[in-house]
């Protein structure tokens, strides 16, 4: 029963702590809302210290069916710590605990909160709070403990980490502790028994003044200990017998010494040091017939003083047998017949050693096997070959594929400390010069012949790269071809004549029929040029016949906090292999070495988000279909993320949107099941957003106008803010990055609220990413797919003089390109360039191209990018290219400035609605070309499609470079960021320029149909409203009827931009046709 109260006013108490929330009726008639808690200013304090008590009544009644509520009576009692206060008024109260224990006290505060309503008592509500009074004794004793440097015994320091191991040595002629406090110390040492020990624990005694009486402190330290010190001494061989001329190896463990200094002598001669270190070596003979025995101590002294205390070990004894007659005899096992000169080939890659101890002591030899160690000590260069068996009697050495080298073997043993070396030879010397060759694959299942010269050339790439060799070594023969064993199923060599025929030059081909496998049959020969002979293994790979994948675009499947994106075996076939790396740019080596996936729950392979650049990924995958037959290719994944992305330039602020975040957090809410995709329950709300500080690399974040740091400042951004207004967030990319993306990681904190019946949500969190894509277009072309643009010098000119630092004195030495991250195949290359036709080589990293070349250097306008038949249209190739400046006409280039190069791959004209002899084929091959406009579909460019008033202004910004407007107001009701996004720049900048004012001061009809009157008055002002005389041909222009736009229609008549719809009419109100606009953007644009 006892124990049942006990836990009930353990209970009782807990509950007490609780803040406790009114219910809907305490009292019949009234409703009560809302909560009552107590609350302490400090919960921690010193003894005397002042302590406020504040009661927090935030609870409503009120009484049902009245429409004026009464008065009610609201009254407060406290108690604890000796308190009892009568004024039930104060809704606050200060206290004043006090402790005079040892040790900390906890005093326990109440209130009592009471509303009546006359005499009815509507309610009562009882709150408690805890306040740990700091025992002044503890606290002292805890302050002198800490002033204690040192714990000493015999003189010597033995604290540490809290505790004291304290040792006794054999010198010691003292039984003392004391202790040593820190220079400036309010503390002394107790003038009797200051230090004891008793029982595990070590306690030290003080004093000090407090005013003007002296009082006492005490410090303990537990788990202490004083035990005697030892030396401890290890025998190698540890049965301790050796052969005469034979060692000991003897170690020494000293236990106890915190300065340990050896000493090794002959028990029989102490006056004579042996050895001073930890271990030695003690070498000993015996020229008798029968068995002596040698002993010997170690003197362990702690410090090197003249009287320094000191331990010595127990006596060992050594017994040292005659020498005897011994013989160690290896021999080489394989290959046969072989002598201390060995040399593996691709036909002969393993050699092994036997070796045995023999006792010739008697009549007959003994084979000896106890206490026996045997050892081959390999010395040269051992990277070509698999050594296994070192410490064994045995010993293999296998060549690998490839490589070559010479290492040299030493047999020897070791029996009762003596080493034994080998006979007949001490020494053997293993060499090759096994090299590996690469040749072009064959189709799995098919065949390949390989002529006598492809042989010779891979083989002699092998040796110049081993050898280094000169450009005399030729192939002189190729012999002894066979397909090594551990290839056989990879295919077979079905015919091979291959022969020399003297004077460098061979003849004949080796065809190999491959299996229908994928992996690499090795082909071992003999190559024999004019300075040395090789075993060359010819690698060959069976690779599957190459398709095309369709791209995969997987859902993301949660997993904790990251994203799985899954791999489907592609369509016709029953499994794949991923061969390489995800994003691997070269073609890998086809092998199955990898996980074979199914398509089932455990067989498929997912990519993460890491695995993605850009937003996509690609692999190489291995196909089998359902009769077995293999194939390769490259697939492209594309990722579905939550990421929140933006667009940037280097050291221009990036502006961060709130309304992103909330779309990311219901997205990924409704993805995780968090969120109800209807709108209902479930649901979440935002709360607030924490950002991991980006490096100094990647630039910085603002919120408010504060740079996130490290610093835990008042005010300070740092990865603890919680930053509940993201439209207050900027970054800025360092302005001298490189990088395509910069990727700033946060975590994002919302309540969920799960049922309508939660009034109280949990807390959520989800990881993401912003990324900042950057775009670095310092020099821009625009190119079809297929098709080449050549590199003008002026525009690298014009980058550097407009660069700060770099004045017109500087001009170009040379450039160089970096095409390292640009594909081949979906991209394009740089080329350098001949003339229409024709190409030279790729452009390497390490070519300059000079803006004044001489005829044996490259020239900077020779460098030509042709598009890649498979890149995409509207994608941009970055190429990063350093110009080498320098000063004035003369010299190399000392000063270097880095870009980019933008290529945009354009609109192909591949249209069927324009022809070559059309007016205005030209003018739309031009507005593609810039961007200007697109097809209205991948064949058709619909030129006499009437244009809108948003389109002709969208063309003109284009033409004009997309310029950023200068303002943000918007005059149009009918034009809004959001759903007319594609012009609504277009519409500002326009408006801000005077090109247009709109239909009206609050709308642009952005959708009406754009007169040929309207688009010419839109060019006449946007090139500044020229002045000029020109004549009227058009009777249906007319100088009043039509004078908002009469001196615009002549002036683009006087300059050719247009001739009318006919001699004397211009149609001023008929429809402007997209052919008509590009032509007349294209005459204006070009001067014609």
């Amino acid at each position: 029963m006892k124990k049942f109260l006990s836990l009930l006013l353990a209970l009782t108490l807990v509950l007490s702590l609780v803040v406790v929330p009114a219910r809907a009726h305490d009292a019949d008639g009234y409703s009560v809302s809302g909560n009552f808690t107590l609350s302490a200013d400090k919960t921690n304090v010193d003894s005397g210290t002042t302590v406020t008590l504040t009661a927090n009544n935030g609870i409503t009644v009120t009484k049902s069916g009245v429409e004026t509520q009464p008065k009610y009576d609201v009254t407060y009692e406290w108690s604890g710590g000796g308190i009892s206060e009568s004024d039930k008024t104060k809704t606050s109260l200060e206290v004043t605990p006090v402790n005079t224990d040892a040790a900390d006290k906890v005093i326990t505060y109440s209130c009592k909160l009471t509303i009546k309503d006359g005499q009815t008592e509507i309610l009562t509500r009882n709150q408690s709070v805890n306040v740990t009074v700091v025992s002044v004794q503890g606290k002292a004793n805890a302050a002198f403990k800490a002033d204690i440097t040192a714990v000493t015994y015999n003189d010597r320091n033995y604290l540490s980490g809290g505790k004291v191991t304290a040792y006794r040595f054999d010198g010691d002629t003292a039984n003392d502790w004391d202790a040593t406090l820190k220079t400036g110390s309010i503390y002394s040492l107790a003038s009797e028994n200051a230090v004891t020990f008793a029982d595990g624990t070590v306690t030290v005694n003080g004093t000090y003044t407090d005013n003007s009486q002296a009082k006492n402190v005490t410090a303990t330290f537990a788990n202490s200990s004083l035990s005697d010190a030892n030396v401890e001494v290890a025998v190698d061989p540890t049965d301790a017998t050796i052969l005469s001329g034979g060692s000991v190896k003897l170690t020494a463990t000293a236990n106890g010494f915190t300065d340990p200094k050896y000493s090794w002598y002959d028990t029989s001669d102490t006056s004579t040091i042996l050895g001073t270190s930890k271990t030695f070596t003690w070498t000993l003979t015996n020229a008798g017939e029968s068995n002596i025995t040698k002993s010997i101590k170690c003197k362990v002294t702690n410090g090197s003083a003249q009287n320094a205390p000191y331990k010595e070990s127990a006596a060992k004894d050594i017994t040292v047998q005659p020498a005897g007659s011994f013989s160690l005899i290896t021999v080489v096992t394989e290959p046969l017949n072989a002598t201390n000169s060995i040399v593996l080939s691709p036909t002969t890659k393993t050699a092994k050693f036997a070796s045995t101890f023999v006792n010739k002591s008697s009549s007959q030899d003994s084979l000896v096997t106890e206490g026996v160690k045997y050892a081959y000590e390999i010395t040269g260069s051992t990277s070509a070959f698999t050594i296994s068996g070192e410490n064994t009697s045995e010993l293999t050495v296998t060549l690998k594929n490839g490589g070559s080298g010479s290492i040299t073997v030493k047999p020897y043993v070791v029996y009762k400390g003596k080493t034994f070396e080998a006979s007949p030879y001490k020494t053997y010397t293993i060499s090759t010069n096994n090299l590996t060759a690469q040749l072009s694959s064959v189709q799995s299942g098919s065949y390949r012949d390989y002529s006598y010269s492809e042989l010779a050339s891979a083989a002699l790439s092998a040796i110049k790269t081993k050898f280094s060799s000169s450009s005399s070594e030729k192939i002189t023969n190729i012999a002894n071809i066979s397909q090594d064993t551990s290839s056989s199923s990879c295919g077979r060599i079905s015919y091979n004549n291959i022969s020399y025929t003297g004077s460098g030059v061979g003849s004949g081909y080796m065809r190999y029929q491959a299996n229908a496998v994928v992996n690499t049959a090795k082909i071992n020969a003999t190559v024999t040029t004019n300075y040395r002979t090789c075993y060359i293994t010819f690698n060959l790979p069976i690779a599957p016949a190459r398709v095309t994948y369709a791209d995969q675009y997987p859902e993301p499947v949660a997993s904790g906090n990251t994203y799985r994106y899954y791999v489907e075996v592609p369509s016709g076939y029953k499994y794949y292999y991923v061969v390489g790396t995800p994003n691997q740019s070269t073609e890998p080596n086809w092998n199955l070495s990898g996980q074979r996936y199914d398509g089932t729950t455990n067989g498929r392979c997912y990519l993460t988000d890491a695995n993605f650049v850009g937003g996509k990924c690609t692999l190489w995958l291995i196909t089998v279909d359902s009769r077995g037959a293999y194939s390769c290719g490259q697939l492209t994944v594309y990722q579905k993320n939550y990421n929140i992305n933006y667009n940037g330039v280097a050291g221009e602020n990036v502006q961060f949107a709130q309304s992103d975040f909330n779309d990311f957090m219901n997205e990924i809410a409704e993805a995780r099941g968090d969120a109800s995709k209807t709108k209902s329950y479930p649901y979440v709300t935002f709360d607030s957003v924490t950002f991991s500080l980006p490096t100094t690399a990647q630039g910085t974040l603002y919120y408010g106008g504060t740079a996130m740091s490290t610093s835990s400042s008042s005010g300070a951004f740092n990865n603890r803010t919680k930053v509940t207004n993201l439209d207050s967030v900027t970054f800025v990319p360092n302005a001298k990055t490189t990088a395509k993306a910069i990727t700033l990681n946060f975590t994002l904190y919302a309540t969920r609220y799960s049922s309508s019946s939660t009034s109280r949500g949990t807390t959520v969190s989800y990881s993401g990413s912003v990324v900042v894509n950057l775009v670095r277009e310092d020099i821009k072309y625009t190119v079809s797919q297929g098709d080449s643009v050549r590199f003008d010098e002026s525009d690298f000119l014009s980058y550097l003089r407009s660069t700060k630092g770099y004045t017109s004195n500087y001009t170009i030495d040379y450039v160089t390109f970096d095409q390292s991250a640009v594909s081949a195949v979906n991209e394009g290359s740089l080329y350098t360039y001949y003339n229409g036709y024709n190409y030279g080589g790729s452009v390497k990293t390490t070519d300059k191209f000079y803006y004044s070349a001489t005829a044996s250097q490259n020239a900077l306008s020779d460098v030509a990018f042709l598009a890649s038949r498979y890149a995409k249209t509207g994608e941009t190739v970055y190429i990063p290219f350093t110009i080498y400046a320098r000063y004035g006409t003369t010299g190399t280039g000392t000063r270097q400035l880095t870009g980019t190069v933008a290529i945009k791959i354009g609109q192909t004209m591949n249209f069927i609605d324009v022809k070559t002899t059309d007016y205005f084929y030209n003018s739309v091959k031009w507005a593609v070309g810039k961007n200007i406009t697109n097809g209205t579909s991948s064949t058709t460019f619909s030129p006499y499609k009437s244009c809108t008033r948003a389109e002709i202004v969208t063309f003109l910004w284009r033409a004009a470079g997309s310029p950023e407007p200068t303002t943000t107001r918007n005059p149009f009701r009918d034009v809004n960021a959001v759903t007319h996004s594609s012009y609504y720049k277009a519409i500002l900048w326009a408006s801000q320029k005077g090109i247009t004012s709109g239909t009206s001061t609050t709308a642009f009809s952005p959708d009406q149909v754009c007169t040929r009157a309207q688009i010419v008055t839109f060019l006449y002002r946007y090139a500044g409203q020229p002045s000029g005389y020109y004549s009227n041909p058009f009777k249906d222009v007319g100088a009043t009827s039509e004078a908002s736009y009469y001196k615009a229609i002549l002036w683009a008549v006087g300059k050719g931009i247009t001739t009318g719809t006919s001699a004397t009419t211009f149609s001023p109100y008929a429809s402007c046709n997209r052919a008509e606009a590009v032509t007349f953007l294209y005459r204006y644009t070009n001067g014609l």
